[in-house]
């Protein structure tokens, strides 16, 4: 048998025994399908089986190279005589120090970069933890022309600052994204995964000399983007940074399959061991909010924005003024607890939320408190999934839009318009405004920052203090950490403050208990917080809810 090891696996001339081995380890159940068993959807044209692998045209098989170690303990146990020849890329030796000593190493970190170094695979660490630090620190140690690969111009960009502060030799830090492509003096190049995508040339042209790749925020890795970007390269490593592996699609088995295994996990409790992270206190602020039968979007803590059921809810939850109120004024309370960042699913609810904000920081005397938003951009029409044919041609009858049919997802939806034209002007943030405000923030001159997901991943603002989610979402379900979005959230005021070693957090939570879909993914969100540490109240402030807090917490949801 004969094995070539490159930025996949090839494998050829194998005995029968071997490939079923193999091919059967490498087939597993697909998770689109036992959720839509769970979920009591359709299965018809959904793949019950999803096959890890493939074959070449001379009947090869072509594996992942994260299957690496697997593969040599199939081969060890069955006692076949084998050829294994690797051809990747390492990469001349680079310069990247000397190291700034001004950021040390932690006594929690060495151990994730020490097993980085052994091999390839994953490093998780909770948000605020120095995760990109810990990269730096591989890569200096490694010494080799390094891809860093990313998702967003934000993180792009804010991993340059850290690179260039860290690694005092790195010398001009390449740049693929946001328009620009430069190769710096190829040392260090950060890439979003979008422009490497759209442009198979740069990485023709990277391949030949790129020794190491990291992947940050590496749960992205199962999307489309990632797998064919980041599996063609044959560098000699590669490693992938997380605060959490685990996805709400549950895909994860693409990332180790790509990556490698998870090497080092770095445990929550060593932060608060080294006193690294704030542990805020959580606020539950109990709203009024009301929509119809109590079951309604089938009462399923895992409904989500793409279904028009679910979305209706959330769009009479944006125009209820008494709950937008009640959200406004709790921002402008907590002013007296430091720096604000407001989190929201929805760019109008920001924006409606600002409005009414500055009009209260008037009138309680805040006059110098400044506001701002930010968002990852507009786009004036959105598709969303209708329950069946008919209600997808009324509605787009009703919208003066148009509907079709997703083949892929098996699901009818609806063109629905997002913005008017005159929002779309007026709200519309561009990168430099963007990034004006952020820095705006990090300089203390923007007291509340309103925001949409583009704050889930990365945003480094130590001196947030307060945090609050207003819009619904969901948390940890059953046995599993899925509650990553709101985990990443609340990460962004739990960040020690140089400024601020007396640091206080506080985080509040609003609670539509009396719609069944909201007051389940509330009992998700505490499950949550509790996997973070973080003690929570046991009952309500208002007595008159019909909430009583932490009786379902042990449910499976």
């Amino acid at each position: 048998m004969h094995i070539y090891e490159s930025n996949n696996i090839k494998v050829s001339d194998y005995p029968l025994p071997f490939k079923l081995k193999v091919t059967d380890d490498l087939t597993i159940d697909n998770p689109a399908y036992l959720k839509a068993k769970r979920q009591r959807r359709p299965t018809w044209g959904i793949q019950q089986k999803l096959q890890l692998f493939n074959y070449d045209n001379d009947g090869s098989l072509i594996l992942p190279r994260g299957y690496a170690d697997r593969l040599h303990e199939i081969i060890e146990q069955a006692k076949i005589p084998v050829t294994w020849n690797t051809e990747q890329v390492e990469g001349r030796p680079v310069d990247f120090g000397p190291w700034n000593e001004g950021f040390q190493i932690r006594d929690y970190q060495q151990p994730l970069i020490d097993n980085l170094l052994r091999k390839n695979g994953i490093g998780v660490s909770p948000a605020g933890s120095g995760k990109t630090i810990m990269g730096m620190r591989f890569i200096y140690e490694v010494g080799r022309p390094t891809l860093w690969l990313t998702h967003t111009k934000d993180l792009m960009y804010q991993t340059k600052e850290r690179a260039l502060s860290t690694l005092n030799g790195v010398g001009r830090v390449g740049i693929l994204g946001d328009g620009v492509q430069d190769f710096g003096d190829r040392k260090l190049i950060i890439a979003t995964v979008q422009t490497l995508k759209a442009n198979p040339s740069l990485v023709e042209r990277l391949e030949n000399f790129i020794g190491v790749v990291v992947i940050d925020e590496a749960h992205h890795f199962p999307s489309t983007q990632f797998l064919d970007t980041a599996a063609q390269f044959p560098a000699k490593r590669i490693i992938g940074l997380t605060a959490t592996p685990k996805r709400k699609d549950e895909m994860e088995e693409l990332m180790y399959l790509g990556i490698g295994p998870v090497l080092h996990e770095v445990p929550r409790t060593a932060l608060y061991d080294n006193d690294q992270l704030v542990l805020p206190t959580v606020r539950f602020i109990y709203t009024s909010f009301t929509y119809g039968d109590e079951d309604s979007a089938d009462g399923n803590v895992d409904a989500g924005g793409e279904d028009l059921d679910y979305q209706d809810i959330l769009n009479r939850l944006y125009e209820n003024e008494e709950r937008l109120d009640l959200v406004a004024k709790n921002i402008v309370d907590a002013v007296k607890y430091g720096q604000s960042i407001v989190l929201s699913e929805s760019v109008r609810y920001c924006f409606k939320l600002k409005e009414k904000v500055d009009k209260l920081l008037l009138e309680n005397g805040y006059r110098g408190c400044k506001t701002a938003v930010v968002h990852g951009g507009l786009t004036r029409y959105s598709w969303k999934v209708a329950n069946g044919k008919h209600q997808a041609e009324t509605l787009a009858a009703e919208y003066g839009t148009e509907c079709k049919y997703d083949g892929n997802a098996r699901r009818w939806k609806v063109k629905v318009r997002q913005y008017t034209e005159e929002e779309f002007k007026k709200w519309q943030v561009t990168k430099k405004e963007r990034q004006v405000i952020l820095d705006q923030c990090r300089e203390g001159k923007v007291n509340i920052l309103f925001a949409t997901q583009l704050a889930r991943e990365g945003l480094d603002i130590p001196s947030l203090s307060v945090g609050h989610t207003v819009t619904p979402k969901r948390g940890d379900t059953g046995n599993s950490n899925t509650g990553l979005n709101l985990e990443q959230e609340i990460g962004r005021i739990m960040r020690k403050d140089p400024k601020n070693p007396d640091k206080k957090a506080v985080w509040y939570d609003y609670v539509d208990a009396s719609v069944g879909v909201l007051k389940g993914q509330y009992y998700s969100r505490r499950k949550v917080y509790k996997r973070l540490g973080i003690n929570l109240p046991s009952k309500p402030k208002n007595a008159d809810k019909d909430v009583i807090d932490g009786l379902l917490d042990n449910i499976k949801f």
